[in-house]
């Protein structure tokens, strides 16, 4: 699954419209998705760019856990 899938399932959220809130596309690594002022990620590290506040471990890891990986939030400052 990829992160959007599993970012979308976290929110409820229909994948097709995931795009929409996907965060500067391309220049980024791993695929960041913001919603309002909260950012979000998966992979097994922890992102290296810099949204503005520090990236934790998401309090809900439930879809990340099923598919082995680990989903990334933080907040802007």
């Amino acid at each position: 699954m990829k992160s959007k899938s599993i970012i979308a399932a976290t929110f409820g959220i229909d994948q097709a419209e995931m795009e929409s809130y996907r965060y500067q596309p391309t220049r980024t690594k791993q695929a960041i998705f913001t919603m309002g002022e909260h950012y979000f990620s998966c992979g097994k590290r922890k992102p290296t760019e810099d949204v503005g506040g520090e990236w934790c471990i998401d309090m809900d890891q439930f879809w990340a856990n099923e598919n082995n990986t680990i989903l990334w939030s933080a907040k802007s400052k």
